[in-house]
């Protein structure tokens, strides 16, 4: 090794000492100024805000994280559920309302005579009159009796006539309101499972509703040739087993004021508005076939606690009905009256001979609230009723004409 490469040798190593001495103040010199920035930095705020309290936040409450809760929240009111989701501000009107004003007996057989003494009707003495052949015949009575197996009831008017007491008659209800609902409801028809999605195919929510049960429906969409309605997240009730109110406090054209009485011929509903509010509603039975429940705008021209009503329709008169003690009549369109019925119905179905037919709590309800005068509004959204022939305005309503009973002579 010559003198030269001796000196060199140690010179190199000194210069790399060095230079790793210069990178290491560098380096330290960048940590340094590193963290000082990160310690002058703001903490980031999203992973300090605390929870929102569950609700619905349309914007950024900007001081908590509207997450967990009120993101289920969030997807229910796009859904279109209010949130809360309350129940209707309704509730079942008195029970007493249902008991019949008077007690019946329905008729059965054919041709039945009607006797002045009870002696008269077990010995088949001379009748009266005589009552004719029907599918539909009640008597109202005051007193009974049998004899032989058979029995005979004693009417308001004091007549003998062989009848079966009537003791079944209906007590379901509808519901009074006390604050108009912010939606449609309604009620099933006939018992029903609730299904996940708008289809018989579903699966169902193992939710079973019972006939004449309300439901609240937030959405209604057509499938399988039904309306569908939400009543629930993710429940659905098919139109085929039940009967939508919608709610509609828009006067009807012609109502001069916020009192009314609307009849829905296709959804088979009735609701009472009083000062533009909601507040009755029941499911009723219109008239069917040719006897439909004319659509239009009428008024209450006379009321009867009682009444009797009798007819028939048809040219061998074998539809024949004789009815005594209907109870809380309220005419409005001619023969055309809102009444109570005592006999087995099916509500949400047309079935009367014109007449709007309601359970007796309601009838019993709707008579007490009803002033004559009072707007009766009879519609079908759906357009399927024909709408009568409009009476010129200023006619008289039209004689109530009950047929006579057959005398015996």
């Amino acid at each position: 090794m010559s003198l030269t490469a001796g000196i060199m040798q140690p010179m190199k190593i000194k210069n790399f000492l060095l230079l790793l001495i210069g990178v290491g103040v560098v380096m330290a010199m960048a940590h340094s100024d590193a963290l000082a920035a990160i310690q002058k930095a703001p903490p980031a705020p999203y992973y300090d805000l605390p929870l929102c309290l569950p609700g619905y936040y349309p914007v950024d409450p900007g001081d908590c994280l509207p997450m967990g809760a009120s993101q289920s929240i969030a997807r229910l009111h796009e859904s279109g559920f209010p949130y809360p989701i309350r129940e209707l501000a309704a509730a079942k009107p008195d029970p007493a309302l249902s008991d019949l004003p008077v007690r019946v007996a329905k008729i059965s057989g054919a041709e039945t005579p009607v006797y002045a003494s009870l002696n008269d009707a077990i010995s088949g003495g001379v009748a009266l009159q005589t009552i004719p052949d029907g599918g539909s015949r009640y008597v109202t009575m005051i007193d009974s009796a049998s004899d032989g197996g058979r029995t005979f009831v004693r009417t308001i008017a004091g007549w003998w006539v062989e009848a079966t007491p009537f003791y079944s008659s209906p007590r379901w209800q509808g519901l009074e309101f006390y604050a108009t609902p912010q939606n449609d409801f309604g009620w099933t028809i006939n018992p029903t499972p609730s299904y996940t999605q708008p289809s018989f195919a579903a699966p169902e929510t193992g939710r079973q509703y019972e006939k004449y049960a309300d439901f609240q429906v937030y959405q209604v969409v057509e499938a399988e040739g039904y309306e569908w309605y939400e009543a629930g997240p993710d429940e659905w009730i098919p139109s085929l087993k039940s009967r939508r109110l919608v709610v509609d406090t828009t006067p009807p054209e012609g109502v001069d004021n916020k009192r009314w009485i609307s009849i829905d011929l296709y959804n088979q509903t009735l609701s009472v508005y009083d000062e533009g509010e909601l507040v009755f509603a029941a499911l009723v039975a219109t008239g069917s076939g040719e006897l439909y429940s004319d659509p239009g705008l009428y008024y209450i021209y006379e009321k009867r606690e009682l009444d009797q009503m009798q007819g028939s329709y048809t040219s061998d008169r074998s539809d024949f009905y004789s009815l005594d003690g209907v109870p809380w009549a309220m005419y409005y369109n001619h023969a055309q009256a809102i009444h109570g019925i005592y006999w087995q119905a099916l509500l949400g179905f047309p079935q009367s001979h014109g007449c709007v037919n309601m359970f007796p709590g309601d009838a019993h309800w709707l008579f007490n609230w009803a002033q004559l005068g009072d707007w009766v509004y009879v519609h079908d959204p759906s357009g399927q009723t024909p709408s009568p022939t409009p009476t010129p305005m200023g006619t008289p309503a039209q004689e109530i004409i009950y047929p006579t009973l057959t005398s015996q002579h």
